[in-house]
């Protein structure tokens, strides 16, 4: 979402880029697969993602596809760091971001089919310190699906060694909610890292270890890890940042916060996530073995919660939506120096992964690409309401204040219009259909969308899926 340098946009992230320095490419097979012809649309493939590593100036990327359930394509571009020059390979593993929140949610959703997890018991049950707390009563399925009314407020860097997840999840207070369970979909970190404390105290071990035993490696992901001391044992990237249109440099330190790891620490490289689809997209099997129970690939592929402002909903772990009538599970990953993002389309047995090295300047167009090369349906063009400055009574149903934690934006109406107010910035609003408005003008603008509670008013605003609560008037 675009939006002013200039001025601290509600909840968004901001764009950095980094330099391109391309190497020799490598192509690979499927793990020990033999090598599939080189498909039709590959070279076109390779034209553009080179074109978009020179226009966001990223260092290294990996793209992976799935034809008709097996890895088709696997290829390495560009650098994984900027001072050694080491080249991107198929095997580099990079982290994922929170794509790892799909591993997450399928270990939760198979301790759940087995019977040792109530996902819809409070879960004050499994963790008894939480017992008697507000935070206690919300269920694992509300922190899968971004619904337990819980504040974004993930760090980067935090506290290392595995008993720190559960040392920090056992001490998150009431503080954490900015709204009640339950009322709407709002993206949480720290939601996702409570219900990966939930599945070690219900899987009876450490979470790294039973992410591992329990979906990386029937999976068929050998190298996939939390543990960035294994991974850096290693062919890892480095991750990179940089202002855009400059250089980047690798991050230093190291980014690390093991209370964080089920939210979006994995290491893994394109390839071996895109095994993971192959798994989902069959039902939870792959190479004749079953992974996941048919209720858990059920239950993180239904859509559970609406997304704000599009016809998609959010699974476990997933945003699930229908295109031409086709299925479409997806998640996106962003984590300091890299971004990531996987689309499958079950029904014909097709994935897209990719991977890259340098934070906020992720590319685009490729999944579109290979889509259309395939006969699978490619993302369709956002709609764009007209805008308009609106009537005197829709302009009163959104003046207020909204708020997340420390994020708090201002609605007022001056001389019939509409202005937002947050720290010292101004900026003007326009309406947008019956569910958005807009915020700013030209290339700064930014959408927010409406959510209404059951009375219809406007409950809350909503941007990069973060919502925030409509406060009480005084």
């Amino acid at each position: 979402m675009p939006h002013a340098a200039s001025r601290p946009a509600p909840l968004a992230r901001a764009a950095i880029g980094a330099v391109c320095v391309l190497s020799s490419l490598a192509v690979a097979p499927g793990l020990g697969a033999q090598a599939p012809a080189v498909p039709a649309w590959a070279a076109a493939l390779d034209s553009a993602v080179t074109a978009e590593l020179t226009r966001t100036r990223t260092p290294g990327a990996q793209v992976a596809v799935v034809v008709d359930g097996r890895v088709a394509y696997s290829r390495g571009y560009g650098v994984a760091d900027v001072e050694t020059g080491r080249a991107v390979t198929p095997r580099t593993l990079f982290r994922v971001g929170s794509v790892t929140k799909m591993f997450t949610a399928a270990l939760l959703a198979q301790l759940a089919a087995e019977g040792k997890l109530d996902l819809q018991a409070p879960i004050g049950r499994v963790v008894p310190e939480l017992t008697g707390r507000k935070v206690g009563t919300v269920t694992t399925h509300q922190l899968l699906t971004h619904a337990a009314g819980w504040l974004d407020n993930a760090v980067a860097y935090g506290r290392m060694g595995e008993s720190a997840l559960g040392e920090v999840m056992r001490e998150v207070g009431d503080t954490m909610f900015f709204t009640e369970p339950g009322r709407v979909m709002s993206y949480s970190n720290p939601g996702f890292s409570m219900a990966g404390y939930v599945a070690e105290v219900a899987g009876k071990g450490r979470f790294g270890n039973l992410l591992e035993e329990r979906v990386l490696r029937p999976t068929g992901m050998p190298r996939a890890t939390l543990r960035p001391l294994a991974a850096m044992t290693q062919d890892f990237s480095q991750g990179h940042i940089g202002q855009p249109g400059n250089p980047g440099a690798i991050v230093r330190p190291f980014t690390e916060n093991t209370a964080q790891w089920a939210a979006g620490f994995l290491f893994s490289s394109a390839e071996e996530v895109a095994r993971f689809a192959i798994m989902l997209m069959d039902g939870g099997t792959i190479d004749g073995q079953r992974v996941l129970a048919e209720d858990a690939v059920r239950a993180m592929t239904t859509g559970h919660q609406v997304l704000a402002g599009t016809t998609a909903r959010y699974g476990y772990g997933l945003r699930v939506e229908t295109r031409d009538g086709q299925r479409v599970w997806s998640h996106g990953g962003a984590i300091n120096g890299f971004d990531a993002m996987v689309t499958m389309f079950p029904d014909r047995k097709v994935a897209v992964v990719v991977l890259d090295n340098r934070g906020g300047a992720p590319l685009v167009g490729l999944t579109d690409l290979v889509a259309r090369a395939v006969g699978a349906p490619p993302a369709p063009a956002p709609a764009t309401p007209a805008e308009r400055i609106g009537t005197a009574a829709e302009r009163a149903q959104v003046v207020g204040t909204y708020a997340q934690g420390r994020t708090s934006v201002r609605i007022v109406e001056a001389e019939g219009e509409l202005r937002l107010l947050q720290g010292t910035e101004r900026e003007p609003v326009r309406l947008a259909g019956d569910d958005r408005i807009v915020v700013g003008t030209g290339d700064d603008a930014q959408t927010l969308f409406l959510v209404r509670g059951p009375d219809g008013r406007v409950a809350y605003l909503s941007v990069s899926s973060r919502a925030l609560a409509r406060q009480p008037e005084r």
